[in-house]
């Protein structure tokens, strides 16, 4: 194209310009400025991913830039939904201009919000004693105590020994001493667990070598994330067997410890924040319609049927298993769910049994088929970590994941496909996956019929890692040995090629996988020992594990069975086999280090739980006295237990969700948010601090200079021994903020604000989502709600059930400004579709309580010492300004500081308030 100019005098002078196509005309133009055009940089990024530039960058127009102290710049797009032109100033003035990709998968990436708590030096979730709490032991020892000899003890009627007269007697099954029996414990649990009771934090405790296949679970509900029933075992023997099965709301706030169930299915539905920590699945954990399941520590060693349940007939006449219907059988389940954390447990053997017919004949065990698998979860379940487990000899696939997922750390052994995982459609989220082992194949071949449904049900026999979605992440992967190279027998048995051995999509991220004599060329394995590599096999690394030169599959998986705590064993022998693959050093490092945050950006890049998200591509914790350096980002604190000496924010954000995080000191200022069941402790903190608490627990340990506070939810604020807070917010009736625990305690506050909170009673406006309003309600914590009618604006707090079928529940607000509506409906947490698409849940309000606000006040948080203790401390506050909500009932007094809190220095207090009793009450 050539553009002919007439005439050219001066800037501003319009002058005609004509295309030279067809002889037609161009337009007016003007010029504006003479001279050369600045030179615009262009860059390019993925939209829907945190992504890294090779250049400092000082100002975006989309997205969130942080520059670097390496020079880089972070870009996170993850908000961004379509393709995008971003222009950029760069930090030596230059213009840019990035080009962003549309996201390549909708729902992003697995999010890393996961239910966690803090682990003792057992590797136990601790469960702290809530404000409705006490424990029960009890038994079907012919020595525990009967209805009969507690009526005759106490001196009554066995009438009188109900529900509720034992719960106020802990005399009676408060200790191992005291345990009472089954039937006396179930009449507790009916009383707590009735319609309309408030949730409670008990610790249901069985005597071991018993069988409580009587003893409801589903019915049970904790008090909040950090205050969760427990329901565990104590004495010597055999772990005590329980059943959990439920079509309906299953035991929200509910931690099972060191139990087994039996072999009927565990099933749980609309439930949120269960987890499963030491459990011997006695045959498999199906899930559906929840939020925040963890399976932690636990064993799945029985997924399989002896008996036939669901019989084909061949075209011949023979009866056969079939490969599907009430025979089909995982280890893990899921489906309608989000959130699931399956650590560190053994899967082994799901799907078939020792002892089957190659012809499927029904007079033997259940044959192999392609349709059961270690863990299935199915195209609309989102937000998965699978990590440090042990997962081996399945029917099929070892994982087959559908929706994407974060998979590190996992040894696969000789299953059909190793590992498969996909983002179905298109429409799910990421595929993530680092630092796994693979080793062998399935090779488990039965006859295939002719007949619709029976022909090629065996599935694939020596799959790899199928990670096949948009933009795969795989780092550190390593796939070795199809076959025992010590074994000549199985080498001769095992010629069966899949040329795909790693699938990882069309346009993978990154994908470093070593591939080594899997019956096809090896990949990635330049500069290293091959004698080295061929004495690294599965059945060395047991050996290695069991103190032997070799192990067969059956020893490892019965050595690992045997292991209390399993997850750092499959660390160990995971370390072992990378550091021989040239991977990682051999040993963990045992001095303290500054660890800087480096996004990876072939995973999500935000993670603190992501060794690859870490400069030192190690963990900050591994040694005490590390420190944190955050350079700015956002990060997302969950699923560990860590302390460091030190944090550096430089401008980021943590965001704490689970676990528990105890930091020294910080050294500049710092900006978190704390919920679900998030913990962060601090020690000395000189520099300001701003946090947005809507769970867990904040804990402030030492001297605190600068505090800028919003506590809402049900979240825990322990404000320590010296604060001085710029502005403290408390917000609705679920938070508490002061002190716990002995000695004195001084606080300063510049502004304390209270605001409204009231607790609704609401059902599923529809009937197919009534249920699931429990999870979706509960995910939607923290987040705002409109009303349909009012217009009212809240903040969801908390929420709770109401009858054991969880079709009405409780649902707490805080931030409430107008006033709920009876009739009316606001919308929760969406249902997500496999679609891409979702589906509003909307809760309809059926009756509104008394609005309230909460103190600062003494309590007992469960997190000091035993927890059981109330606390004696003494603090004093001072107290600038109170501002107050308005919409309370008039002439209803409101306490503003809780009994034991000293009333020092007080600027002028508004209009109705007054200190009496020692306390400052408002009376509007």
């Amino acid at each position: 194209m050539t553009i002919k100019i007439k005439a050219l005098s001066m800037v501003g002078e319009e002058f005609s310009a004509r295309l030279i196509i067809g002889g037609v005309p161009g337009p007016l133009l003007t010029i504006e400025q003479y001279g050369d055009a600045p030179e615009v940089v262009e860059m390019q990024a993925f939209g829907g991913r945190v992504n890294v530039l090779d250049a400092a960058i000082a100002s975006v127009t989309q997205g969130s830039a942080v520059a670097r102290s390496d020079g880089k710049t972070t870009l996170d797009l993850r908000d961004l939904t379509t393709s995008a032109s971003i222009p950029a100033i760069l930090s030596n003035g230059q213009q840019s201009l990035i080009a962003a990709t549309a996201p390549a998968l909708p729902r992003g990436h697995p999010s890393g919000e996961h239910y966690v708590l803090p682990k003792d030096g057992n590797n136990r979730y601790v469960c702290a004693p809530g404000q409705r709490h006490r424990k029960i032991y009890f038994s079907e020892a012919p020595a525990a105590l009967t209805r009969a000899q507690i009526a005759a003890d106490a001196g009554v009627t066995e009438a009188t020994v109900t529900g509720a007269w034992l719960l106020t007697r802990p005399q009676y099954g408060g200790t191992e001493a005291t345990k009472v029996h089954t039937a006396v414990a179930n009449l507790i649990r009916a009383h707590v667990t009735a319609n309309g009771m408030p949730s409670r934090s008990d610790h249901w405790i069985m005597e071991r070598g018993h069988d409580y296949l009587g003893f409801a679970l589903t019915t049970l509900m904790g008090e909040d994330e950090l205050h969760p029933v427990l329901v565990t075992s104590f004495g010597t023997g055999a772990k005590p067997k329980v059943r959990m099965t439920s079509s309906f709301l299953s035991a929200p706030y509910v931690v099972l410890q060191d139990v087994d169930t039996d072999e009927e299915k565990v099933s749980i539905r609309y439930g949120y924040c269960t987890a499963f920590d030491h459990v011997d699945v006695g045959k498999e954990i199906v899930m559906a319609d929840n939020v925040a399941i963890t399976v932690h520590e636990c064993d799945f060693l029985k997924a399989f049927w002896l008996t036939v349940n669901t019989i084909a007939t061949t075209g011949t006449g023979i009866q056969v298993w079939n490969p599907q219907g009430a025979n089909y059988i995982s280890g893990m389940y899921a489906s309608e769910s989000e959130g699931i954390l399956v650590d560190s447990c053994l899967l082994d053997h799901a799907g078939w049994a020792d002892g089957h017919s190659f012809d499927l004949l029904i007079s033997s065990p259940q044959p192999p088929t392609k349709f059961s698998h270690n863990i299935y979860f199915a195209a609309n379940v989102y937000d998965v970590t699978i990590r440090y487990c042990l997962n081996t000899r399945a029917s099929s696939c070892g994982t087959q994941l559908r929706a994407g997922a974060h998979l590190e750390g996992n040894i696969f052994a000789e299953n059909g496909i190793l590992s498969n995982c996909q983002s179905q459609e298109a429409k799910q989220q990421y595929v993530n996956c680092l630092d796994n082992i693979g080793f062998g194949g399935g090779y488990k071949f039965v006859k295939s019929y002719p007949d619709p449904g029976l022909g090629g049900t065996e599935g694939e026999q020596a799959g790899g890692f199928h990670w096949t979605s948009a933009q795969t992440g795989a780092l550190g992967n390593i796939l070795a040995h199809n076959a025992n190279p010590d074994d000549p027998a199985e080498i001769a048995a095992r010629t069966y090629i899949e040329q795909a051995q790693v699938k990882v999509g069309l346009a993978p991220i990154a994908n470093d996988t070593i591939v080594y004599r899997r019956n096809i060329p090896n990949v990635n394995i330049e500069g290293l020992d091959t004698s080295v590599l061929d004495a690294t096999t599965l059945q060395k690394m047991g050996g290695m594990l069991m103190g032997q030169p070799s192990a067969t599959v059956q020893e490892l998986v019965d050595y690992m069975a045997a292991q209390d705590n399993k997850g750092p064993k499959v660390a160990q022998g995971r370390r072992w086999v990378q550091s021989r693959f040239g991977r990682i050093a051999g040993a963990a490092r045992s001095t303290p280090a500054d660890l800087v945050f480096r996004p990876e950006v072939a995973f999500e890049g935000f993670r603190w739980d992501n060794r690859y998200n870490w400069s030192t591509k190690d963990l900050p914790g591994t040694h005490v006295a590390d420190t944190a350096d955050l350079d700015g980002h956002f990060l997302r604190y969950g699923t560990l237990t860590a302390e460091i000496a030190a944090l550096h924010s430089k401008g980021g954000t943590l965001d704490v969700t689970s676990g528990r995080l105890n930091i020294g000191a910080l050294t500049d200022a710092a900006d978190m948010l704390v919920r679900m069941s998030g913990q962060v402790w601090i020690g000395d903190a000189e520099h300001p601090l701003s946090v947005e608490a809507t769970g867990g627990a904040l804990a402030l340990t030492g001297e605190m200079s600068n505090l800028d506070l919003y506590a809402g939810g049900q979240s825990l604020v322990l404000l320590g021994p010296d604060c001085t807070a710029e502005s403290i917010i408390i917000s609705g009736q679920r938070a508490r903020v002061g002190w716990d625990g002995s000695g004195t305690a001084a606080l300063t506050i510049g502004r304390l604000e209270f605001r409204r909170g009231v607790r609704i009673t609401a059902g599923g406006l529809n009937d197919a989502y009534q249920a699931r309003i429990n999870s979706l309600t509960y995910k939607h914590i923290g987040k705002t709600v409109t009303g349909s009618v009012s217009g009212f604006t809240a903040r969801v707090a908390g929420v709770e059930r109401n009858d054991d079928r969880g079709g009405k529940i409780s649902i707490w607000l805080s931030d409430v400004e107008g006033i709920p509506q009876v009739g009316e409906t606001f919308a929760v947490s969406p249902r997500r579709n496999t679609d891409g698409t979702d589906t509003p849940v909307l809760v309809q309000i059926n009756s509104v309580g008394a609005f309230g606000i909460s103190p600062l006040q003494r309590f007992r948080s469960g997190l000091i010492g035993t927890g059981l203790a109330e606390p004696t401390v003494s603090p004093t506050a001072n107290i600038n300004e109170i501002v107050l909500p308005s919409g309370l009932t008039p002439g209803q007094p409101y306490d503003l500081t809780g009994a034991g809190v000293v009333l020092g220095d007080l600027g002028d207090l508004p209009p109705g308030v007054v200190a009496t009793g020692g306390k400052l009450v408002y009376t509007p």
